[in-house]
């Protein structure tokens, strides 16, 4: 007896056998597209977002190394002379930059013009380096208050409140530093 399946038989089950009809892929081919276009939206959400957050991660680290490298140059003043509320003038110890021991400069930092900028010079002498910008975007305008109080400073209060693109507030950076070198008169 013959196991092969007659041609009639063949031809029934092609027929039954029909595969994916034109109707059927005009209609699933639209679907595919939004759950696509969905997962591509939320790709550039979330890639948008986290380009904005690291904006706005590198400009808060630059600003508090900023308020670390002025706290860390001014904490070694031998002598502080007050300006106002935005500026500080010292004499401090100052690594140069091409290496070498550290040597006695004046150093001033202003933050009135809404960046606190770096002034160096000599001691007793004009500032002759600089503008040298440490802090951005500073807003407040009260950034070092000295205690106990301006005439016999024993430590500096610092409060700088930058702008950070992306942010709705300003962010603040609190620090201060005790004026552990300052010469006394006695």
């Amino acid at each position: 007896m013959d196991s092969s399946p007659s041609p009639r038989k063949f031809r029934m089950r092609l027929r039954n056998e029909r595969g994916v009809g034109l109707i059927e892929l005009l209609t699933v081919l639209p679907m595919l597209a939004v759950v696509l276009l969905g997962i591509y939206a939320l790709y550039n959400v979330g890639a948008k977002g986290q380009k904005d957050t690291d904006t706005r991660v590198r400009s808060l680290i630059q600003q508090q190394n900023g308020l670390e490298r002025i706290s860390r140059e001014m904490r070694q003043a031998t002598s502080i002379t007050p300006v106002s509320s935005q500026i500080i003038d010292g004499t401090t110890w100052v690594r140069p930059s091409g290496g070498g021991a550290s040597a006695l400069r004046r150093v001033r930092y202003d933050c009135t013009s809404g960046t606190c900028n770096r002034y160096e010079g000599p001691v007793g002498g004009s500032l002759s380096t600089g503008p040298v910008p440490v802090i951005t975007n500073v807003v407040n305008p009260d950034v070092f208050e000295l205690s106990p109080d301006t005439i016999d400073p024993t430590y500096v209060v610092t409060r700088v409140e930058v702008h950070v693109a992306g942010a709705t507030n300003p962010i603040t950076l609190d620090g201060g530093f005790a004026l552990r070198n300052l010469q006394s008169d006695s």
